[in-house]
């Protein structure tokens, strides 16, 4: 799809984040957008602004965790266009913590928000893309989706299950010339306010002397310097989504913001040594801004 002007697009998770400057970037292209989340205010301030530039835009709110609102929300958009050009399915949660300390909620959350959405997009979308034989069906992995790193396990298993799921779609649709393109969005370390919206189980046994109502209550410290610490060399969001809208327009299956995703996408079929070395490194790396984080937050931490 290489010309976006006067096309039609849905955008899920539209009020912030990734999902908020796309839907910039995507009206700078001309498109006609249908934007969606759980956070009405935001997401109708984005529209607001984006309707100055002269772009139609309509809002619809959107659980993506529950099926009835993905049905709701195709609804709303096929009475507002009668054709979807194209479709991403950003809207998504982040999730940490040790894997022994997890609850099972810790794990569902994050699965049904992030992986069950792509599974109920699929139901309500795709059928209708297939029967007007043209389109493009986006969905935002991570590079946690390519690469196995620690510490949010519950977060890696969603967004590995949407990579599979998409290159699934690809495989299965492309070579019978249905018409519809797929994509999966793969963002790195990306300036954004994910944090915002993470689930974290703090592993205590990794601290010492810490009760869990008292770590409860300075959670949002631990947030705040944590994903300072985190994002130290991360790159501008719109930076980022400059290139996801590139690879939109070409067609690509995989679009990375970074060639680090490449890189271990090799090594991983042909030097597995190497790429075992890359994940023991990211493992200490990310463990040591955690400590950090304590200890920045007074609070000192067990040995692991």
């Amino acid at each position: 799809m290489k010309d976006l002007k006067n096309r039609n697009c849905l955008l899920t998770g539209a009020g912030g984040g990734i999902g908020r400057s796309l839907a910039f970037g995507l009206a700078k292209e001309g498109m006609n957008l249908f934007l969606s989340d759980i956070d009405m205010e935001n997401l109708e301030k984005v529209a607001g602004q984006i309707r100055k530039s002269g772009v139609t835009v309509y809002t619809g709110r959107c659980d993506v965790s529950k099926y009835e609102d993905y049905k709701d929300i195709a609804e709303q958009f096929y009475s507002k266009f009668d054709k979807l050009d194209l479709l991403i399915n950003n809207a998504g949660i982040g999730g940490g913590g040790l894997a022994d300390s997890l609850e099972l909620d810790d794990w569902k959350n994050v699965i049904d928000i992030n992986t069950w959405s792509i599974i109920y997009a699929v139901k309500v979308f795709l059928p209708r893309m297939l029967e007007q034989g043209t389109g493009h069906f986006v969905n935002t992995g991570s590079g946690a989706g390519v690469v196995g790193i620690p510490y949010h396990i519950q977060y890696i298993a969603s967004k590995f299950a949407v990579v599979g799921i998409t290159e699934a779609l690809y495989s299965e649709f492309k070579h019978n010339h249905k018409g519809i393109n797929f994509s999966v969005i793969c963002p790195t370390q990306i300036k954004t306010n994910i944090i915002d919206r993470t689930q974290l189980n703090i592993a205590h046994n990794l601290l010492e002397n810490v009760t869990e109502e008292e770590i409860g209550k300075r959670m949002e410290e631990f947030k705040n310097i944590f994903w300072d610490k985190y994002m130290e060399h991360a790159t501008p969001l719109d930076e980022a989504v400059a290139k996801y809208i590139r690879g939109i327009k070409k067609n690509k299956l995989y679009i990375f913001d970074s060639p680090r995703l490449r890189i271990a996408m090799f090594l991983k079929g042909v030097a597995e040594p190497i790429f075992k070395r890359v994940l023991r490194s990211e493992g200490e790396r990310n463990l040591k801004i955690i400590k950090d984080t304590f200890a920045q937050m007074g609070i000192q931490t067990k040995d692991i």
